[in-house]
């Protein structure tokens, strides 16, 4: 790839770029993942139904479909130092406003750009680690990296209600935008272009970049798996209490510690399944991919057959693995879209498959329930879950096969 990662001054400095490029991401999920429970806060501060405390929420994760590509055209063209260390830093900059809002409409319409703003930090930092670290440790890199989300989120939760509760509704704000500001604000001084292409990136408009990101078929049933494995994702976040609830008629509370018992097997998974791709695959991220999608799929069997008759701790085990499984591929996912696309597009080809993955991170959780709801059960739409992760596998190996036919 001829990147940094591969002359001697980018030897140790590349790990650097990874601390950096984790933290900015810890600092811009904290604010994200921290409107679960500011949406509480508003409620009370606000007086809102539980439809208009959702739309809370809903209307952050809107704003990245809408940025996401323009930002990733930009990193390609100028690299990710000014485009994300700007971009978290404006993302605080919005958050601080919410402080003198005192309508609700202006406070949806601050917060879509909240969300606007953070369309720079997932392809930002994943583009930062693909140019900056050699493929043999690319894998490790952007799990590790990775690991900032869910970092940022739990930093979030066990943070803001105790600034709520102690200082009010506008501490909280304060301390979400600063923690965003800080993050751009280290990323801009310590970060360093890579410089990969950058003229010939520039030589193409967007719409060409867009027409061959688009001819580019190997990227197909990547992104495909991408839409059904994200969707596991908010499926286990949205609904694996209420199942476990209802098929293992466990209390809320266990249910709840072993929805947490997941989320910390989707932590160890971006970074686990990350590390084997690079040392016991060689670098080869479809592989571990697949097998992933194909253990995801006899995990939610398992679940969807054992019902009642497992004892507490193999439920428990499979929720782990659920999360290891249906969360830890996310790692594996980015690094094969970046490694897949043209070196010169990384920033939008990430872009391009994140905003995909973005309309199924808004759709699929309210779709699952629906579904639960209309067939009075989980197994329909399990079941469904189910087809659709296994297509995107046998698409997967099919194209693969194809293209070594061809060579």
């Amino acid at each position: 790839m001829g990147d940094l990662a591969t002359n001697s001054d980018g030897i140790h400095y590349k790990w650097f770029i990874l601390m950096v490029a984790t933290f900015s991401q810890t600092c811009a999920s904290f604010v994200i993942f921290g409107m679960g429970p500011m949406a509480a806060f508003y409620q009370q501060a606000y007086n809102l139904t539980q439809f208009e405390t959702g739309l809370i929420v809903s209307v952050v994760n809107f704003g990245p479909i809408f940025s996401m590509m323009i930002f990733g055209d930009l990193m390609d063209r100028y690299g990710e130092k000014w485009v994300v260390g700007l971009g978290s830093i404006l993302l605080g900059v919005n958050t601080l406003i919410a402080y003198s809002i005192d309508s609700y409409i202006v406070l949806l319409t601050n917060l879509l750009f909240v969300g606007i703003w953070y369309g720079t930090a997932q392809p930002g930092g994943s583009s930062a680690i693909v140019k900056w670290f050699p493929g043999k440790q690319r894998g490790l890199a952007m799990g590790i990296r990775q690991t900032g989300i869910p970092i940022g989120g739990a930093a979030a939760a066990a943070s803001l209600p105790f600034f709520f509760h102690h200082f009010g509704l506008h501490s909280t704000i304060l301390l979400q935008a600063s923690v965003a500001v800080a993050g751009g604000v280290i990323f801009l001084f310590i970060y360093k272009n890579s410089g990969i292409d950058a003229e010939q990136a520039k030589q193409y408009t967007f719409k060409e970049k867009l027409i061959r990101v688009k001819n580019n078929s190997q990227l197909y049933p990547v992104f495909f798996i991408g839409i059904t494995m994200v969707s596991v994702q908010l499926i286990i976040v949205a609904h694996l209490i209420g199942f476990l609830k209802d098929a293992f008629h466990l209390n809320l509370g266990l249910a709840g510690s072993l929805l947490s018992l997941a989320l910390v097997g989707g932590m160890f998974g971006r970074v686990i399944l990350a590390w084997i791709s690079d040392n016991l695959f060689h670098g080869n991220r479809s592989k571990p991919l697949q097998m992933t999608i194909w253990s995801t799929v006899f995990i939610i069997i398992i679940l969807l057959l054992s019902s009642i008759h497992l004892p507490l701790w193999a439920v428990g085990l499979l929720c782990f693995f659920f999360g290891f499984l249906g969360i830890g591929w996310y790692s594996l996912f980015i690094v094969m879209i970046a490694e897949r696309s043209d070196h010169r597009f990384i920033g939008l080809t990430v872009s391009f498959a994140l905003t995909l993955n973005q309309f199924f991170i808004v759709a699929s959780p309210a779709l699952f329930g629906l579904l639960v709801d209309w067939t009075n059960g989980y197994v329909l739409p399990f079941g469904l879950l189910a087809t659709a992760i296994s297509t995107g596998g046998i698409w997967l190996k099919l194209t693969e096969r194809k293209q070594a036919a061809k060579t």
